[in-house]
């Protein structure tokens, strides 16, 4: 959390109590969880990125001296994660100025559960590194679902994170072992989808829409713009820019408005479509709606990136349990997890001591593969 979220952060627990009590909220027990971690292990205000560091590094001390104070926190968040309701009661009416401190507290309990699943693995004490591994994954799932573009990226980074956990452990595993992970793994939430992110926080809430609703005036609708978009910075010139590249008047700034949520309708009914295909197409059209537009051009995140992480998201998923189904039960069981970028089934090579699964998504020039080594080979 930023220091000036930690207000925000406490009023969130607060706020939410009630609610969870009796409805079972998991985001009461997060922020419970967070707090305890917090007043069990001294942590600095914004400790996640380093945290996150940790879960990545080789283990020592400090990793068990940490996993030792928060012995509390960690079974509140696996209280957390087995909840089905995970309601994080963003205010539509905050619009971007809404707190995301939440973000902060899952990032950091994410790391935490980790680094415990990986000092467990290491010790032999498997089945209870992975009722830790699947919490952490729960966990980064549950993040999405307050409904933003951000929450979801972040989601989707946490489980390649704890992904790398799980990675090198399956091929140790044993048969009771492999079920119960295969299991958990199968009833994990959803989690929300790019998809469904872009229509809530682009269509559903029109930030851009809201801040100018009032504005009798190219002075309000100035004035409108720099108060309620963050990028903008309170730079009144930039807002007299923009207001001037779509026309000068009130009414010619809210047409580019309109005109952008037209965009986003359109461009997220296309989501279904082929990551690839979707960016030469949404490129291009994208050129075309921002040439005399500076709404779409200035504040329009790339939509085939989102979709490209997305796709990347779903290949690395489904690698991972189509090579805990064939440590399982052999590759014969590769049928059941198709490659989301092709329906075909993912390319199995043997290697020495284990097996590699291959797609056909690349990120960065390199195909999305995992690699599972029995225990003991080199």
């Amino acid at each position: 959390m930023r220091p000036t979220s930690v207000a925000l952060f406490f009023t969130l627990l607060i706020c939410t109590q009630a609610f969870g009590a009796a409805n079972e909220n998991a985001t009461v027990k997060y922020l419970r969880a967070n707090v305890a971690l917090r007043q069990a292990y001294a942590l600095e205000p914004d400790a996640a990125p380093a945290l996150e560091k940790a879960l990545q590094s080789p283990l020592d001390q400090s990793d068990e001296k940490l996993i030792a104070a928060a012995s509390e926190a960690l079974t509140e968040f696996q209280h957390a994660s087995a909840l089905g309701t995970c309601d994080w009661e963003l205010s539509v009416s905050d619009g971007p100025n809404a707190s995301t401190s939440h973000r902060g507290a899952i990032r950091e309990l994410v790391a935490v559960a980790g680094i415990r699943a990986r000092l467990r693995f290491r010790d032999r004490h498997t089945k209870e590194g992975l009722q830790d591994w699947l919490a952490a994954d729960a966990a980064a799932r549950q993040l999405s679902t307050d409904g933003t573009i951000t929450s979801v990226l972040i989601s989707y980074k946490l489980e390649r994170e704890i992904s790398d956990v799980l990675e090198p452990e399956l091929g140790k595993f044993s048969r009771s072992e492999l079920d119960l992970l295969a299991d958990g793994a199968r009833r994990l939430p959803l989690g929300m989808t790019m998809q469904s992110a872009i229509a809530r926080e682009k269509l559903d809430r029109n930030d851009l829409a809201d801040v100018v609703a009032v504005a009798n005036s190219r002075e309000d609708a100035i004035k409108g713009l720099t108060a309620g978009v963050p990028i903008l910075q309170a730079n009144e010139q930039k807002a007299a820019e923009i207001i001037d590249s779509c026309g000068g008047s009130v009414e010619s700034l809210r047409t580019c408005i309109r005109k952008q949520s037209e965009f986003y309708a359109e461009w997220n009914s296309h989501w279904s479509e082929p990551p690839a295909r979707f960016e030469a197409d949404y490129d291009n059209a994208f050129i075309t709606a921002s040439r005399d537009n500076p709404i779409v051009a200035k504040f329009t995140p790339s939509l085939s990136r989102l979709r490209w992480a997305e796709a990347y998201s779903q290949t690395r998923w489904m690698l991972l349990r189509a090579a805990i189904a064939v440590e399982r039960d052999g590759a014969t069981a590769l049928s059941a997890f198709p490659d989301p970028s092709s329906g075909a089934e993912f390319t199995y090579s043997r290697q020495k001591g284990g097996f590699r699964l291959e797609s056909q998504v690349k990120d960065n020039g390199t195909l999305l593969s995992i690699t599972v080594q029995d225990a003991g080979a080199k």
